[in-house]
């Protein structure tokens, strides 16, 4: 976007229009919008009816078609998150959508980094007039904090942004690996920022799937068995992953933090046998079994990975601007890691890593004496611990519904039974949501972004489908058994052989219903009901 975005606005409704109204000091223009036509055009405050009602709002997030017409949705609150370089981040809190007329009409979208732009399939009518671009607000999905800090009496902003890519998105289960493109499912970019006096340094890490065809469908079992796509050409996307990551990134650092052994090895071979098969220069693979490693709460054995990588990150180093504007060092490539989720076990070494590019960075800024450890900053360490915490929090909930495990280790840099117990709170809440509610969720992502096209000529929501009784029989004949069950026990008959027949009897139809439905589990959770232009597991 060449011009900057207005950051006051109003919104005038009339019948027939729309009118966006810039409200910044010395701004004349108006968004107008055909509720019937839907035609976006610039004009000025003079043709603003006065009949229109008129509201404040803060930015267009964009318009989506559904098959009850076409909506526009705006920002109606927002919050600061702090200023970067002159330049305010708000955190847009509250939308409202807007009906009008529904149209046939699709435009391409035109955006900086589309990877990122999450709105950009809903901002396809206002990207395609540049004149009006000053209106439409790209919108990230992610996780952003910044703090000013200070260490020996210096004062530097911080900044960790994380930015969630739009491309083969969705929720832990029901989007895994990578498609036929090559982008990943759940990589995130994360960066840390350092500002101090005129200077700036900067850190990239990314996180994603294991990058070749595979799917780990909920069925409700606690950990359902990855499979392995046995006729998809992987090296093709493999080789389109790379290629796209060397180009933006750089050197490619793989650390894969999946079990060697159990249900992950397979994938962990996989992973290996394409980078080895790849032969190239711009890739290196290390393995490190996290779980193994770090068995019976010896968080410490991290240092190995640490040491290990030591020398690759000296090689890969960090971005560093002076006051003057002149690079002074380039990143030359990134860390790729991954687990399975790409979550829990991921943002813990990403914290650690970035903490080693933070200490050479502020030492090479003079923030740092020679010989001072940040880990002994300890106002600083509690920043920096928190907020990689709720970065956790942020990248889990977005993909597997709640927040990260491990985060008592990220903020107070040990493991604790108190941390092992929310842990287990926070499996059995994922359980549930991702074989009782994802599916919902992966629809509304699709249809966000696009990746399902609404035909208008469709009669009713294809969201509405109805289920088979079975879905709704078998689990109450389940709960009556074993309720049936319990009152023998605690009622007992004339004789124990008359009570031991009931219980038995209900015993034995509870758990065959049970295994009857954990048998046929795939049909039981809430799967996406719509179709994705195109899906490849």
């Amino acid at each position: 976007m060449a011009a900057t975005t207005y950051e006051r606005l109003k919104l005038h409704v009339t019948p027939e229009k729309f009118y966006v109204e810039a409200c910044d000091d010395g701004a004349d223009d108006v968004l107008v919008i055909d509720r019937v036509s839907t035609e976006v055009t610039l004009s000025v405050k003079k043709d603003i009816p006065p009949s229109a009602v008129t509201r404040p709002i803060f930015g267009i997030l964009g318009t989506i078609h559904l098959v009850a017409g076409n909506y526009l949705i705006v920002i109606t609150k927002k919050t600061k998150i702090g200023e970067f370089f002159n330049h305010v981040i708000w955190k847009a809190t509250d939308f409202d959508i807007l009906s009008y007329k529904k149209t046939m009409l699709h435009l391409t979208d035109i955006q900086a980094d589309q990877r990122f732009v999450w709105n950009g399939h809903l901002l396809r009518e206002f990207s395609a007039q540049p004149e009006v671009h000053r209106f439409a607000l790209p919108v990230l999905h992610g996780f952003i904090t910044m703090h000013s800090c200070s260490i020996n009496g210096k004062y530097f902003d911080w900044i960790l942004i994380s930015r969630r890519s739009c491309f083969r998105a969705g929720v832990r289960y029901y989007v895994r690996g990578i498609d036929s493109e090559g982008h990943a499912a759940n990589f995130v970019e994360t960066e840390q920022i350092v500002h101090y006096n005129g200077s700036r340094a900067s850190f990239v890490q990314t996180r994603g799937s294991i990058p070749v065809f595979w799917s780990q469908r909920p069925n409700l079992k606690y950990k359902p068995q990855p499979l392995i796509n046995k006729v998809a050409n992987h090296m093709d996307g493999f080789q389109r992953h790379f290629d796209s990551q060397v180009i933006i990134y750089g050197k490619q650092v793989i650390i894969n933090l999946v079990n060697q052994k159990g249900s992950e090895k397979p994938l962990e071979q996989a992973f290996a046998t394409m980078v080895s098969s790849l032969a190239s220069g711009m890739i290196r693979y290390v393995a490190f079994d996290f779980h193994k490693e770090c068995k019976n709460m010896r968080w410490d054995r991290l240092s190995i990975l640490l040491d290990q990588v030591a020398e690759i990150q000296d090689e890969l180093s960090y971005f560093l601007v002076d006051s003057a504007g002149m690079v002074v060092t380039s990143q030359e490539g990134v860390f790729r890691s991954n687990c399975m989720d790409c979550l829990d076990r991921t943002n813990v070494i990403q914290s650690l890593l970035a903490r080693r590019s933070l200490q050479a960075q502020l030492q090479r800024l003079g923030v740092l004496h020679v010989g001072q450890k940040l880990e002994e900053q300890n106002e600083f360490e509690k920043i920096y611990k928190n907020a990689w915490a709720d970065n956790a929090n942020a990248c889990a909930k977005q993909y597997a519904g709640t927040g990260a495990l491990k985060t008592d280790f990220t903020r107070t840099g040990k493991r604790t039974q108190l941390g092992l117990l929310m842990d287990g709170w926070n499996s059995m809440i994922r359980y549930y949501k991702n074989n009782f509610s994802d599916g919902f969720r992966q629809d509304s992502i699709d249809l966000f972004l696009g990746n399902y096209s609404v035909d208008e000529l469709e009669s009713h929501s294809p969201l509405s489908v109805p289920r088979d009784l079975k879905f709704l029989a078998l689990p109450i004949i389940m709960v009556v058994a074993f309720s049936m069950c319990i009152i023998c026990l605690l009622m007992a008959g004339d004789t124990w052989t008359e009570t031991l027949a009931y219980v038995l009897f209900w015993g034995v139809a509870s758990i065959g219903t049970f295994f009857i439905i954990l048998y046929n589990g795939k049909d039981f959770v809430d799967a996406p009901r719509l179709v994705q232009k195109e899906k490849m597991d």
